[in-house]
């Protein structure tokens, strides 16, 4: 679950009930905490002060000139080693052991330390997982209903004596989300399925969420540059923030303005978890009749797994992943059914609809 900004600040929530400030919509970025991999400094050796080498023992006479002992009259001294020249070499040596300390370093250890990296940017979704997740069978949809043992699956909450929204004449279906939120990435899945037996979505693409986050690079879809075509229903699709950091490397880049209206519904239907925070994501409200504030599951359940293996799942009614999209999307199809006058027919007369109808306690 991830915050949006109120009108005087923005706060984002990831998982586990951490928040951290989010950038107004005028352009700053979310403030995040990001690891750095700097260089440390090399501690180097001291080199050793005052040592000389001597070969025999050596004096030094009373004016300066070095003398030496237990050599006889007329035979040859023993020739001793200048203490500039011992350390010159001595430095030298010393040079040479820290440039291939260096170099070993650099080639061995240097880039040892390294950050977590970026996720890929959003591309086309595969057609057979845009299929899969468009045109789940209705007899699975029937056999989930609403039943969703293994991931719990929290029903939308059902708004009484609020105005239709609506937009171009039909009922108008809000989703505002980040693609770095772990939680927008599970609802979309959702989304995606009950939309699709409404009308048709175009332009789909494949990403995932942020990899910093918690539940991180859960699979998903973006609904940045995607149309969805309906008789019954319009859509306000916004993906506020992105999964991408920003040039400063600071926070997530803003992909899109959540518009003036939408921030109304929010402010007037959204749950913030204190005083003075920001609503909840991902926010969808279907039609002013039920709302989504904080995501229908948790995403948990989609990790280690990849947009094909959810989407092939999708027939599968005893498949736990399968169980909590198809319980969450016949919620959501229900909801729909109230704000678009039961429309088409064939949806919302369908058990697994009427289920989730009944436990909303719609169409009474």
């Amino acid at each position: 679950m991830t915050q949006v900004p109120d009108d005087t600040s923005d706060r984002v929530e990831a998982a586990g009930g951490v928040t951290a400030d989010e950038p107004s919509p005028d352009g700053a970025d979310l403030a995040s905490v990001s690891a750095s991999g700097g260089d440390g400094d090399l501690a180097g050796a001291s080199a050793p002060g005052g040592g000389t080498d001597v070969v025999g023992a050596s004096t030094s006479g009373a004016d300066g000139e070095a003398a030496t002992t237990g050599a006889p009259d007329g035979a040859p001294g023993m020739v001793h080693r200048p203490r500039t020249s011992l350390l010159t070499w001595g430095t030298v040596a010393l040079v040479l052991v820290i440039v291939v300390v260096l170099v070993v370093i650099k080639i061995t250890g240097g880039s040892s330390v390294s950050t977590p990296s970026a996720p890929a940017p959003p591309s086309a979704a595969p057609s057979a997982v845009v299929q899969g997740v468009t045109h789940i069978p209705s007899s699975v949809y029937n056999a989930v209903g609403i039943v969703s043992p293994v991931a719990t699956v929290t029903p939308p909450a059902v708004l009484g004596g609020q105005p239709p929204l609506e937009r171009d004449g039909k009922a108008e279906v809000v989703f505002v989300g980040n693609e770095f939120c772990p939680y927008c990435a599970a609802e979309r899945w959702a989304l995606v399925a009950a939309l699709s037996r409404f009308g048709t979505f175009s332009g789909l693409d494949a990403s995932q969420s942020g990899s910093n986050e918690a539940f991180s690079s859960t699979p998903t879809f973006t609904f940045v540059g995607t149309h969805f075509k309906s008789k019954y229903v319009s859509t306000t699709l916004v993906e506020h923030y992105g999964d991408q950091k920003n040039a400063a490397g600071t926070g997530y880049a803003v992909l899109e303005p959540i518009p003036p209206a939408v921030r109304t519904l929010m402010a007037r239907y959204d749950r913030a978890t204190g005083p003075g925070q920001g609503p909840l994501l991902p926010f969808v409200d279907v039609g002013n009749r039920a709302v989504v504030t904080g995501g229908d599951f948790s995403p948990s359940i989609l990790q280690q797994l990849t947009n094909t293996q959810i989407a092939t799942a999708l027939d599968d009614a005893k498949d736990p992943v399968t169980q909590a999209v198809v319980a969450t999307a016949n919620y959501l199809s229900a909801a729909v059914c109230e704000a678009d006058g039961q429309r088409p027919v064939s949806v919302c007369t369908s058990t697994g609809v009427s289920a989730a109808a009944s436990a909303l306690g719609l169409g009474s």
